[in-house]
């Protein structure tokens, strides 16, 4: 799937026919009149229909929403699950050799557009028609960004956590935070950052079909977000957690049990209404 390009650092949300043709679409919220997201962040459509679509080189056709209720009865027909995060890299190599290396990714495919100066590297556990996976772009000549305030962390499944920290440290990666239970749970989780400085929270889950298992993002409306996730893109609430003692809320969203898929977190801190979205994270 093509990256968007580098002007736009904005969270954005995919929601994915399986299986799907092949074909990518981008709705745009604002020629269906509306602005269905919560957070007005652009959202990438897979397979099915989408509004008003600006659709890729391979796309087969396209259909035209012509309310916001065909936009939203959409989500009823259509069997979707999350396919890929996309974001920005300053040194393409150096990350490929971090994920692979102390993460346990595989490269699954590379291109370069020389015509448009960037390269995309799809990374992941396996295959992209059954798996969650890491889209990243470089951008010829840019090799720092702003990460911003809305991204929050990605979630690994591992066998081992403390392991999975060793190995990190021993090739000279970040560890922000020791292996130990989560606050309030029983969990073992670590954080380690990359070369960029985007956070993954290691899990330990033995055995886990979707290692790749969570995109962390923080919202300034949980409520309105979570009825975005559920209206716009079909997906389910999972849970729910308060955690007053920490002034914070989670919600999971997600297709399906998130042992077995990749899922949604967001998080909404109290009194924080709005978060910088900096230029480095895209969509997913």
């Amino acid at each position: 799937m093509r990256a968007l390009p580098a002007t736009a650092g904005r969270g954005a949300v995919a929601c994915a026919a399986a299986p799907v043709p092949r074909r990518s679409l981008l709705l745009s919220t604002a020629a269906a009149g509306v602005a269905l997201n919560a957070e007005q962040l652009p959202l990438r459509l897979t397979g099915g229909a989408a509004a008003k679509i600006r659709a890729s080189a391979d796309a087969a056709q396209a259909v035209t929403f012509t309310s916001t209720d065909d936009a939203l009865a959409w989500t009823n027909k259509d069997n979707r699950r999350l396919l890929h995060v996309v974001y920005r890299v300053g040194d393409l190599d150096k990350t490929i050799k971090f994920y692979t290396e102390c993460l346990g990714m595989k490269v699954l495919r590379k291109r370069d557009i020389p015509e448009e100066k960037y390269t995309n590297a799809f990374l992941g556990y396996g295959p992209e028609d059954s798996h969650f996976a890491i889209e990243l772009t470089y951008s010829y000549g840019v090799d720092k960004y702003d990460i911003g305030a809305g991204f929050g962390h990605f979630g690994i499944g591992v066998n081992d956590v403390a392991k999975t920290v060793e190995l990190v440290r021993a090739k000279g990666g970040k560890v922000t935070r020791e292996p130990g239970p989560v606050k309030g749970g029983k969990t073992v989780i670590a954080f380690v950052e990359d070369p960029d400085g985007y956070k993954f929270e290691i899990l330990e889950r033995p055995g886990t079909p979707e290692p790749l298992c969570q995109v962390m993002l923080r919202v300034g409306d949980l409520d309105r977000a979570i009825s975005f996730y559920e209206k716009a893109c079909g997906m389910e609430l999972l849970r729910k957690r308060d955690n007053p003692e920490y002034k914070y809320t989670v919600a999971m969203m997600g297709y399906g049990p998130e042992e077995k898929n990749a899922v949604l977190e967001l998080t909404y801190n109290y009194g924080v209404s709005e978060y910088a979205k900096g230029n480095a994270y895209a969509q997913v």
